[in-house]
């Protein structure tokens, strides 16, 4: 969750998960330093969670000796790293985690985001913040809704290729009968379960008939609110679910992205591990031709002017707003990781494009770019 940064800057809680926006990003991107970024592993439950705080304290002294040694005097150091310490004895704060926590501080500036990703535990101080840890969250290379959609339960969960995180369901029924009080089915027929993937109504008409109307319903009171919350996002939504759903759901449905393929079968009996893999599987080679198309479009332009590769290369294009998209491999940086730093704040601040790919197509695992002009 953004707190007190530069207005446009968002991020839309979700239970224990700030789900990042790229506006959010981009405004980190335009915060001026001196800029102290932190990231943590955190837990969700359990005794790990008491940890949170010694660590933090950890990164903050490390945070300060940085500070100081940039020349920063002691006023500014207890200004900028204020947010930060006071984190340290709210105690409601930590036990309401996710897997990762990435924490922002400037002169005048200070934002947080639970992410559903395990982040390594380091702090980096800078002329901007350091803002590639959470690119996996903002592009739409990789990134994945999964409703998990029975009768008796509701789940809705944000992964990655190698993550799954929870969210809070919000305004989002929990189940049929939350959805749909019984006496309100009641008025339309006699009902009774049939299980816990099917409910048989008994009265006027086929009984298949008010089975699929009553589906209907709950799944238009589902989609209102998931539609409203998520459908500006356009990630795919995967449904985990009995199959004969699936077709029902995408009938009603007003989300843009409902994948044509479910996880079929209950949900409620597959582990998460399981259910992250069923549904990775299903969008995998959605973004494997992604990431090839990106590759050709780099290839194609390649000797004309329109690209550029390196660090420092990249950057400068960056900077005269010239990058329309920077590609970036798995593992680069090095003595250069500034210079990438920069490269995607300056990418973001001018609106291009950011991804992230298996294999960097420039030299080595140098960052890339298609450009502008």
């Amino acid at each position: 969750m953004a707190v007190n940064m530069p207005q446009g800057m968002s991020a839309e809680p979700m239970g224990d998960v700030d789900l990042v926006t790229v506006d959010a990003v981009r405004e980190l991107a335009a915060v001026q330093g001196p800029c102290v970024s932190v990231f943590l592993p955190t837990s969700r439950f359990g005794p790990e969670t008491l940890s949170g705080p010694a660590r933090l304290r950890h990164l903050v002294n490390e945070a300060a000796e940085s500070l100081a040694a940039a020349g920063s005097s002691e006023g500014e150091v207890k200004k900028v790293l204020a947010p930060l310490r006071a984190l340290l004895d709210n105690e409601p704060f930590w036990q309401h985690q996710s897997d990762g926590l990435a924490l922002y501080s400037a002169p005048g500036s200070f934002a947080h985001f639970r992410v559903p990703i395990a982040l390594p535990e380091e702090t980096s101080v800078g002329t901007s913040f350091r803002i590639r840890p959470l690119l996996p969250l903002v592009s739409a290379d990789g990134l994945l809704f999964v409703l998990a959609l029975a009768q008796n339960s509701v789940r809705l969960f944000h992964a990655t290729r190698q993550t799954i995180g929870e969210l809070a369901l919000g305004a989002i029924p929990g189940s049929m009968d939350e959805a749909i009080p019984q006496e309100e089915m009641e008025r339309h027929g006699q009902s009774h379960s049939t299980g816990r993937t099917s409910v048989q109504f008994h009265g006027q008409g086929n009984e298949a008939d008010y089975d699929k109307a009553a589906l209907e319903r709950y799944f238009r009171a589902i989609d209102h609110p998931l539609n409203t919350r998520l459908g500006h996002r356009g990630e795919p939504l995967i449904l985990a679910c009995v199959g004969y759903y699936l077709p029902i759901f995408k009938e009603i449905s007003r989300y843009p992205q409902v994948w044509d393929r479910a996880v079929e079968g209950n949900p409620e009996e597959r582990p998460l591990a399981e259910l992250h893999d069923a549904a990775w599987a299903l969008v995998a080679e959605h973004f494997a031709e992604r990431e090839e198309r990106y590759l050709d479009r780099y290839r194609q332009a390649a000797g004309t002017g329109r690209t550029a590769s390196g660090a420092q290369e990249v950057l400068g294009a960056a900077r005269d707003g010239r990058v329309d998209t920077l590609v970036l491999g798995p593992a680069m940086g090095g003595a250069d990781d500034e210079a990438v730093e920069g490269a995607i704040a300056e990418t973001l601040r001018h609106h291009g494009r950011v991804v992230s790919v298996s294999a960097a197509p420039g030299d080595g695992d140098e960052p890339a770019a298609l450009l502008r002009y």
